[in-house]
């Protein structure tokens, strides 16, 4: 029963449906004015018609005997005056002259003529009633089919050209709700073709990236490994050009498994696994994983902890947090002179964490900032980079559902700040 409760409320909801059922009120209430007035009309016809045929007979029956006038006009005035008995012995005298409930009611001129009216009246009414429905019903259709029709046609439209909607409806009921599901899987639909545009553009310049960055080395590893192969150098030059070779090996493996990372992690193809750990663990293992480049150059890593109390464990992935925060701090140390400072520090608040890297060194351009955590991109005061640190340190913190910005400080040296979150963010899908 509830169901069928809860079917007719959305049955009722549907725009047509109450423009139909008010269509049909409003034609019943038409029809029951026109029966009524036909009523008023008929019994006023058969009033006149009734007075009419008595006053013949009572001109015919004054002409006969002027006594039976007044006699039939007194009677027809006070019928209560009338016996039983004048109502059998009146029935017997009409008998006689074939005027009996059998009677068809074409021989009574009165009622023929009622007859006819009502029956014309009747149809003409029926038909004119039938014909309207038929043509508010004709016209719903119609405007449903139309607007279906558009429907149709701007979804076809999205799906071939990848272009929005033309046309949207509003409006309640089922076509409404179809509407609706139609213009969300438009929308989807065109995010979909769009991401995958983005995918194989990505695609695209990935392999380009590559094969850019993997033509020098290769070409550098095709000379020397032909020198060597004609024997035409020393022993000194050999073993100089067999370093330099496994150095271009290694610089491609590098490349290589960065791109890799990037890859997977832009296209979510890596699953991270969050886990509060303390941000001191993550920050030694990314300052140790530099240590020895920062000796080689003589600059100091500072680490500046916060107090006890904001040093509690931040939901995240240690593994990959810690090569973010590596390639920040590498970039630091490269853009620092030697004798120079590199500073880690850090601080939580109820919401996020924050954690900043900062440097000693000419600081960055501002025509270079909106573009340095592009693939590639080496300012002029880059270092002996390719330009994936940094891309690939704002794709692992954007998956921690964070953020990475950049910035140079007035009293010198750029700023990297590190932003998580410290509570995890509700999926889109589920809202």
């Amino acid at each position: 029963m509830e169901r069928i409760e809860q079917h007719a409320g959305r049955l009722w909801r549907n725009p047509a449906v109450r423009r139909l059922a008010l269509l049909l009120t409003a034609a019943f209430a038409a029809a029951a004015l026109f029966i009524w007035l036909f009523s008023l009309d008929s019994s006023e016809r058969l009033k006149r018609q009734w007075l009419e045929q008595q006053a013949a007979m009572i001109g015919k029956m004054s002409a006969a005997d002027p006594g039976l006038t007044a006699q039939w006009a007194s009677l027809l005035a006070h019928p209560e005056s009338l016996s039983p008995e004048d109502k059998e012995n009146g029935k017997r005298l009409a008998e006689q002259y074939g005027l009996t409930p059998n009677l068809e009611a074409q021989f009574i001129p009165v009622l023929s003529a009622y007859s006819e009216r009502t029956v014309i009246a009747l149809a003409a009414g029926f038909f004119l009633l039938i014909g309207l429905l038929g043509a508010a019903i004709l016209r719903e259709y119609h405007r449903q089919s139309a607007d279906i029709r558009k429907l149709a046609v701007s979804l076809e439209d999205t799906v071939k050209h990848n272009r929005p909607m033309a046309f949207r409806l509003y409006e309640e009921g089922e076509l409404g709700l179809l509407a609706n599901a139609v213009q969300e899987l438009a929308i989807r639909l065109q995010e979909t073709i769009g991401q995958l545009h983005q995918e194989k553009d990505f695609l695209k310049d990935t392999v380009a990236d590559i094969s850019h960055q993997l033509k020098t080395p290769l070409a550098s590893l095709t000379i020397y490994l032909d020198l060597l192969r004609e024997g035409n150098v020393d022993q000194a030059s050999a073993s100089e050009f067999l370093d330099t070779c496994r150095r271009e090996l290694d610089r491609m493996e590098w490349l290589i498994q960065t791109l890799l990372k990037i890859a997977r992690l832009e296209a979510d193809a890596l699953q991270l696994i969050l886990n509060p750990v303390p941000v001191q663990d993550t920050v030694d293992r990314s300052v140790m994983a530099v240590k020895r480049l920062a000796d080689n150059r003589g600059v100091h890593v500072a680490v500046i902890p916060p107090a006890l109390s904001a040093d509690g464990p931040v939901p995240h992935d240690p593994r990959w947090l810690a090569e973010a925060l590596a390639n920040l701090i590498k970039n630091a140390v490269e853009h620092t002179p030697s004798g120079g400072e590199v500073t880690i520090g850090w601080e939580t608040t109820t919401v996020f964490l924050r954690l900043y890297v900062q440097d000693q060194g000419p600081g960055i351009d501002e025509k270079h900032l909106p573009h340095i955590f592009k693939k590639f991109y080496r300012t002029s005061r880059a270092g002996s980079g390719v330009g994936l640190g940094l891309p690939l340190a704002k794709t692992i913190v954007e998956r921690h559902g964070g953020m990475l910005t950049a910035s140079s400080r007035k009293e010198g040296g750029s700023r990297f700040v590190l932003t998580l979150p410290l509570h995890s963010l509700p999926d889109t899908d589920t809202i």
